[in-house]
């Protein structure tokens, strides 16, 4: 797994190997901002046991923050659906 270092070259790795253990096919992908974005998230979740307080301190961010970071990246279908609402409505009123 790459180390998901946002504003930096990501890659993964691909590799087949034969009966013997001998690498036959090898080929590395060059992650999108995109995914290194979506794989940051989630590995700060999982190194925060998916606590959402613990891991918006730890990027510096409010857990309305994170919830909208979470949906604007895709995985707001993770979260329940009455924590989202509560999420959405701080945002505007922040912004509103």
């Amino acid at each position: 797994m790459p180390a998901f270092r946002p504003k930096q070259e990501n890659h993964i790795d691909e590799a087949i190997t034969d009966d013997r253990g001998r690498v036959t096919y090898l080929k590395t992908f060059r992650l999108s901002e995109t995914q290194v974005r979506r794989g940051h998230l989630l590995s700060r979740l999982a190194a925060n046991d998916w606590h959402l307080a613990d891991t918006a301190a730890d990027l510096g961010l409010n857990e309305a923050q994170l919830g909208l970071r979470l949906e604007s990246a895709g995985f707001g279908f993770l979260l329940r659906q009455d924590g989202m609402d509560a999420y959405r409505k701080q945002g505007r009123t922040r912004t509103g």
